[in-house]
């Protein structure tokens, strides 16, 4: 596994096998804080528990962030990500952050579905399924996420990740009002989200790049 300094010093990964990067090479916190905190965990209204559902887990930077933003405004959250190719714990090691023992307790958490509690005091759980995001089940989890974080690789390098089919369970899983989001903009993923009853908006995107996606589920 190839590691990137990126532009505001934190680190990313190249695929091995697709040569995609997780992260852009401006700025990996950067793009996380703009892209899923900023225009996606922000833009939920506050409530006793915010629940999120994250595709492409990676080097586990978005939840990170998003549990030091839940802690800053004393938010409860659930979270829950899906990957098929977890990183190694030799890999995990190596990140940027591994100095803070709430990252790691991140990554500690088994693969197993299961709700597992990182902070008794702020409420944060986390479940993470090792899984293909195409052959997922997600009936379970129908109607139950306030926002999703999509962050699977580029629509370029994995299309199927993109179709109409997988954006169809994402509208499922969110209740209604709930938001999508992603760092891509392309057309194909915005045709994909309208045809299934998302409302799409295009935003600027982070450090540098034009634009970004924000999906609304509507209220009825």
């Amino acid at each position: 596994m190839e590691f990137l300094k990126t532009d505001d010093g934190s680190l990313t990964l190249r695929h091995e096998v697709l040569g995609e990067l997780y992260h852009s090479d401006r700025g990996a916190v950067g793009e996380a804080e703009h892209v899923y905190i900023r225009a996606g965990f922000d833009a939920i209204p506050k409530k006793e528990e915010t629940a999120v559902f994250e595709v492409g887990f990676g080097t586990g930077l978005n939840c990170y962030l998003t549990y030091w933003r839940a802690v800053r405004e004393h938010r409860r959250v659930d979270y829950a990500a899906i990957d098929l190719y977890p990183l190694a714990p030799e890999t995990v090691a190596q990140l940027n952050y591994t100095a803070d023992p709430v990252f790691m307790r991140l990554h500690a958490v088994p693969w197993d579905g299961i709700v597992h509690e990182i902070d008794r005091d702020q409420v944060f759980t986390l479940a993470k399924y090792k899984a293909d995001l195409s052959a997922f089940d997600f009936s379970p989890l129908v109607g139950r996420f306030d926002v999703v974080y999509f962050d699977a690789f580029a629509p370029d390098a994995q299309p199927e990740l993109w179709s109409e089919t997988i954006m169809r369970q994402m509208f499922a899983i969110l209740r209604p009002g709930g938001i999508w989001v992603t760092y891509s903009a392309k057309g194909i993923v915005k045709q994909a989200l309208r045809a299934v009853g998302f409302e799409v908006f295009r935003l600027p995107g982070a450090l540098g790049k034009r634009h970004m996606v924000r999906a609304v589920k509507p209220m009825k």
